[in-house]
């Protein structure tokens, strides 16, 4: 459970952004309360009875010379499909999650505003849920700064934002259940315009599934290689899916049946059971495979709609400029054939000039 701490702890810092000078002008601090797990945490995460209901403190500073407003917002801890944690879901994107924080957690006030140089205490309320939680509830507090010194352009207000993502977790046990993935089965999508066989990854459970290492290999229907990907590093919020994306990077999908491949290792642990191809060592394995049809007019639509293909078939700006070089060369060309035999044969219905311009050329030329 520590390094799952540690993990979160390393995203959540991480969501911060600079505002226009690079810098911010305000901190949040949780002031951890005596049912905190680990005071070690540089966030929430406490320990509650079954349908217990706790007040939490968090300390607002700011410490620049005016005052600032800030937005909060709670956000239940989800997994995105490059396999990071996402702490701030909210509504559809957190209905997956059994216990959702978003509605667990009730932030005093949703926008809050900071003397310049003081610090303000904001009350936050939880409620565990009555009935027996399995593991951890996750999620966040999430705090963005409004810029109240917004430019006007054009009849648009331009605002500037700052944000910041509390970590939060709580649990009614400390005893966690060991991380257990089920697979979702493979289908052919697209990506940011790219084609890709999309692998679903799911934790069931109520742990955080760390240091998960992902190799698949896609087979085409005559069972040749694809593509394969091998990603590591990754991490799963409890209960939530990860979509993993396999990109094809240009390759044209065929109709047929395509076969897909995937080995899992997380936990990883020097003296884990489980060895990956470069021995790394993890508690945990699973392999998965599946299989998904892929018609004629859904390969034709996903290769007419790939932005890869689309460019490579597209013809590069040099070769225009070749393309229309040649053909100059080529009309000159023949514009000369055909004057010399204008030239032989006046009377040739070759190409209509006017009679004083021709009269004049052709007399030159007999000269």
């Amino acid at each position: 459970m520590t390094l799952a701490i540690v993990i979160v702890s390393l995203v959540t810092m991480s969501q911060v952004t600079a505002s226009a000078d690079g810098t911010m002008n305000y901190a949040v601090t949780p002031q951890l309360p005596d049912n905190q797990v680990d005071k070690t945490n540089g966030f929430f995460n406490i320990k509650l009875a079954a349908g217990e209901k706790q007040t939490l403190h968090v300390s607002v500073t700011n410490s620049s010379s005016k005052a600032i407003t800030l937005n909060v917002q709670a956000g239940t801890a989800g997994t995105s499909q490059g396999g990071v944690v996402d702490n701030t879901l909210t509504g559809n994107d957190a209905k997956r999650a059994p216990y959702r924080a978003d509605l667990l957690l009730k932030p005093s006030q949703t926008t809050i505003k900071v003397p310049a140089n003081q610090t303000l205490d904001l009350p936050v309320d939880f409620t565990m849920p009555k009935d027996k939680v399995s593991g951890l509830i996750a999620g966040g507090l999430k705090f963005s700064q409004v810029d109240d010194n917004h430019a006007q352009t054009q009849q648009t207000t331009l605002q500037s934002k700052v944000a910041y993502v509390l970590a939060f977790m709580a649990r009614q046990t400390e005893a966690l259940p060991d991380p257990r993935l089920r697979y979702g089965g493979s289908k052919a999508t697209q990506v940011d315009g790219q084609n890709a066989v999309q692998l679903q990854l799911n934790n069931d459970t109520g742990t955080f599934v760390n240091r998960l290492e992902v190799d698949a290999t896609v087979l085409d229907p005559q069972n040749k290689k694809v593509v394969r990907l091998r990603q590591s590093m990754m991490q799963m919020a409890p209960t939530s899916t990860l979509n993993l994306p396999v990109l094809l990077t240009g390759k044209s999908l065929k109709s047929g049946t395509y076969q897909v491949k995937t080995t899992t290792y997380y936990s990883q642990n020097d003296k884990g059971k489980y060895k990956d191809s470069k021995g790394v060592r993890f508690n945990y394995k699973q392999t998965f495979n599946s299989k998904f049809l892929l018609t004629v007019a859904q390969a034709d639509k996903l290769n007419r709609t790939d932005v890869i293909q689309r460019s490579s078939h597209a013809l590069p700006l040099w070769a225009w400029i070749i393309i229309g070089l040649l053909a100059i060369i080529v009309g000159l060309v023949l514009f000369i054939v055909l004057w010399f035999i204008k030239l032989k044969k006046p009377n040739l219905a070759i190409f209509v000039l006017p009679t004083k311009w021709w009269r004049k050329m052709t007399h030159k030329a007999e000269k």
